[in-house]
């Protein structure tokens, strides 16, 4: 996208296996980004996380974001919007981070960037929880192990958020 003009120039389109750019291929690249094979929904997804990122040149920042999101695989529109977030907030409390550690920051300055970062980072991660909690439909796995040795009884649980396993029960 030309930021001067608005219009959408390409000098050229490839897939990032340097592939040029079909109908299928382009299907397929956008549900794997965005969770969505509509073109028109996966640019208005795509270019809403890439607002959020931190580099300065709007090109650069779709790229990072287009190559990121991928990465975090979105099964749907939802995951991706939420996906996108993560990558924001988590490419801001980075920079927060890299800033409140330059040796010309003040003690006031640093403190700041640090508690930016702090509530920056604590929401990505909130977010990603929130994310993991979606993916599972917010039911939680509890295991229970019985151990018992000359006489005593040990009791271990673990909580996951992961799908449940062969043998064990639903806990909603």
């Amino acid at each position: 996208m030309n930021e001067e003009t608005g219009n959408r120039e390409f000098q050229s389109l490839e897939l990032s296996d340097r592939s040029k750019v079909d109908q299928h291929k382009l299907k397929a690249a956008l549900k794997k980004a965005t969770g969505t094979t509509d073109p028109a929904i996966a640019e208005q997804i795509l270019h809403n996380a890439a607002y959020g990122m931190t580099a300065e040149r709007r090109d650069s920042r779709l790229n990072q974001v287009s190559s990121m999101l991928p990465a975090l695989r979105p099964k749907d529109e939802t995951e991706a919007m939420l996906l996108g977030q993560f990558l924001a907030l988590q490419d801001s409390g980075t920079k927060c981070l890299r800033l409140a550690n330059l040796p010309e920051q003040g003690f006031y300055h640093v403190e700041r960037l640090f508690l930016l970062a702090n509530k920056l980072l604590n929401t990505a991660n909130q977010t990603m929880q929130t994310v993991l909690k979606y993916r599972s439909g917010g039911q939680q796995v509890v295991q229970v192990l019985h151990v018992h040795n000359e006489g005593q009884a040990v009791v271990a649980q673990n909580l996951s958020h992961s799908t449940t396993r062969e043998g064990m029960g639903k806990i909603s």
